[in-house]
């Protein structure tokens, strides 16, 4: 399997470096614990990669990928090879901008799902775009490797292992595993008087 990525903006390292320095010098707290005791040689980045988005009415409407919105530039911190953070840029008004460092579980299981992926015969061979498509209204963040004659998906934390356990779906196995839980969600936020679900 061979990743591509889309051209990714000029400025998009120099943009993130503050934030990762930022990181590296307040230690002691939580969301910056990876960081600590870090020799700024030590982190590296991955190739920029995009996410995208699926909306519930997207899913209950039968909408596919090809509905998904364009959304954040991402890219994998690694300290010495470890995958410790997904660091996040916005398009605000015709540049990029700083958006957020996430530390949780995100990071390694993007990594996990590559190397699923690799290890798939499936996809031996293939050539594929590295994406990441977010349906918010489920809590499910999937990897999504983008052919033009296929889509791959695979599930990864935080995505409820109920909902959409870590493996390699088609579009049409993982989209139609979640028309259950959009059509319940939809039906909640349809009864939802008090005007709070989905604030």
């Amino acid at each position: 399997m061979q990743l591509t990525y889309p051209k990714a903006p000029a400025n998009g390292v120099q943009t993130l470096r503050p934030a990762l320095q930022a990181a590296l010098h307040t230690q002691g707290l939580a969301n910056t614990r990876p960081f600590a005791n870090l020799a700024p040689s030590k982190i590296s980045l991955s190739a920029a990669y995009r996410g995208y988005s699926l909306t519930l009415d997207d899913l209950s409407q039968g909408h596919g990928l090809s509905a998904a919105r364009l959304g954040d530039w991402h890219y994998l911190v690694f300290a010495d090879g470890v995958s410790i953070a997904d660091a996040q840029l916005a398009n605000v008004r015709g540049h990029v901008e700083f958006a957020s460092l996430n530390h949780g579980t995100m990071a390694a299981a993007t990594v996990d799902a590559l190397k699923l992926a690799e290890q798939s015969a499936q996809l031996h061979g293939k050539t594929v775009e590295m994406r990441v498509l977010f349906i918010s209204a489920l809590h499910v963040v999937a990897i999504w490797l983008h052919a033009a004659d296929e889509d791959v998906l695979i599930p990864i934390a935080p995505t409820p292992q109920a909902l959409a356990p870590t493996q390699l779906y088609s579009e049409a196995a993982l989209l139609g595993r979640l028309q259950a839980a959009a059509a319940s969600a939809r039906q909640r936020f349809d009864a939802d008087t008090t005007g709070l679900l989905g604030s």
